[in-house]
């Protein structure tokens, strides 16, 4: 299942978190791999759960702790 349908299997009050974490995680990767939104960004899963989904073998993806009202995400490829 896609990022996209995810959140509509949640509770209304919960879809814009799903969301916004799914987005955060996505731009960190898109900006790792230099392409930014030039790459579609329906090609990598990053998932819109609590937890986040490392797109590939090679990479970390985390979410990073900020104040809330934020959402924030890193991600790293390993040497």
């Amino acid at each position: 299942m896609a990022e996209r349908d995810e959140p509509a299997l949640l509770p209304a009050h919960e879809r814009p978190a799903a969301f916004t974490r799914a987005w955060a995680r996505k731009e960190a990767y898109l900006k790792g791999l230099g392409t930014g939104l030039v790459r579609d960004p329906a090609l990598d899963y990053v998932g819109t759960g609590p937890l986040p989904v490392a797109p590939a073998a090679d990479w970390t993806l985390r979410d990073v702790l900020v104040p809330a009202g934020y959402l924030a995400a890193v991600a790293l490829r390993s040497p």
